[in-house]
């Protein structure tokens, strides 16, 4: 619900049938129910695409972040402990990812705001694409959007 509420269009791809229901998810655009190994057989992402990894194990993980990374996107971040991540990376460098690649991913996920709940690490979530996007917006040359507090 944050990120639909501060501009993303929200896309929820997912493997299990019990999770892929668009009543838990009235704000996305779109619910895929799919295989991680076969991600791009169900959607496209380009390098104007935001994407949040936070699949129900290490394997999916890295099934999704191999084929993410050899693409191009605005921004990939991933939940997870050290011990994932460090899996995960290593599984990534064995499969030809190039450090610059594994070392764009935002791990773990979110703005360091000491998130516990759910709620709270959706926001830190938000928080750091919002920074992300406006980044790449100041950079991009766009006008200062106005905002009062900058």
């Amino acid at each position: 619900p944050v990120l639909s509420q501060v501009g993303f269009r929200v896309v929820l791809y997912d493997d299990r049938p019990q999770a892929a229901v668009l009543e838990q998810f009235p704000q996305a655009v779109r619910i895929v129910l799919g295989d991680y190994r076969h991600i791009f057989d169900h959607i496209t992402i380009t390098d104007r695409d935001y994407v949040v990894i936070m699949t129900n194990g290490h394997e999916h993980d890295f099934q999704a972040e191999v084929q993410v990374l050899r693409g191009e996107t605005a921004y990939v971040g991933v939940i997870g402990s050290r011990k994932k991540t460090a899996f995960v990376n290593q599984r990534l460098r064995e499969a030809g990812i190039p450090e610059e690649k594994i070392a764009f991913v935002h791990t773990p996920v979110g703005t360091p705001i000491k998130a516990v709940t759910p709620e709270e690490i959706a926001v830190s979530i938000a928080g750091e694409m919002i920074c992300v996007r406006a980044a790449r917006r100041e950079a991009a040359g766009e006008v200062h959007h106005g905002c009062p507090m900058h």
